[in-house]
């Protein structure tokens, strides 16, 4: 939480670098999340770029109470949920016919159904899975950046080694898993994956 302070404080303080730093560190995994909802990858960078935009802009009047990463996080789903609304909205102005299946695929209960549901947990599962899959060195890089935060230098002081080393094992580790995930999206989501 330390770490989320002093990079807010940055930000608020108009430190450029400090929120480059912020969007090299979270991008992937928000892009990750916002393909959730979103199966076209340029509608899902608008969308996470437009996040970041705000993000920047209303700098000064952030109140955050929790990670950054889970702010984010939630500034993405809402983003998601409010663009496919629009386009809902768009699509019955045109067509009833498409509105009507745009019910059915993107309607609001759709997102709460059990279907959806059991896809994102499998979705999860399948992750895990992935980073379990990843050989020993390859985890620890990943989880300590990951999953505690740790930024490159960090995780190399942490772990005595090179931070060209911990960045090869992370792009490593994102192909790896990609690789996992690639199939799954095709096949049971049926959504492309970068």
């Amino acid at each position: 939480m330390c770490q989320d302070e002093n990079i807010i404080e940055l930000i608020k303080n108009g430190n450029i670098e400090a929120f480059n730093r912020l969007f090299m560190d979270t991008y992937h995994q928000l892009y990750f999340h916002c393909r959730k909802f979103i199966s076209d990858p340029d509608d899902a960078k608008d969308l996470i770029q437009n996040v970041y935009l705000r993000f920047w802009e209303r700098r000064l009047e952030i109140d955050i109470n929790i990670s950054v990463y889970a702010y984010l996080l939630k500034a993405i789903q809402n983003e998601s949920l409010n663009h496919i609304r629009s386009k809902k909205t768009i699509n019955s102005l045109s067509d009833p016919e498409v509105e009507k299946e745009s019910n059915n695929i993107y309607g609001e209960s759709n997102f709460n159904s059990p279907e959806s549901n059991l896809e994102i947990n499998e979705l999860e599962q399948i992750t895990l899975k992935a980073i379990n899959s990843l050989p020993d060195k390859c985890k620890i890089i990943f989880t300590l950046s990951r999953n505690d935060g740790l930024k490159n230098q960090e995780i190399a002081d942490k772990l005595d080694i090179s931070v060209r080393t911990v960045e090869t094992q992370i792009y490593r580790a994102l192909k790896i898993i990609r690789t996992w995930l690639h199939d799954y999206m095709a096949l049971i989501i049926g959504l492309p994956f970068f």
